[in-house]
């Protein structure tokens, strides 16, 4: 499991240095319906998959249902 050094500047606690880790998240993309499994540094799980990130030209599911007619 991949982890990053941040470093967490001075606002209401004192200025002090953090690993955080990426979490695998298993999940429904939230735009294209499809299974997705996104690993990311995010304290919670993710709205949309890798591939179409929530834009509808990035959407290969969306891409393949136009080139056949679907709806």
């Amino acid at each position: 499991m991949p982890s990053k050094d941040v470093y967490v500047r001075e606002y209401t606690v004192r200025a002090h240095k953090r690993k955080i880790h990426t979490r695998v998240y298993k999940f429904i993309c939230h735009f294209c319906n499809s299974p997705v499994e996104r690993e990311t540094y995010a304290t919670c799980c993710p709205k949309y998959g890798n591939n179409c990130q929530g834009v509808a030209s990035k959407c290969l599911r969306l891409q393949e249902s136009k080139k056949f007619g679907d709806k």
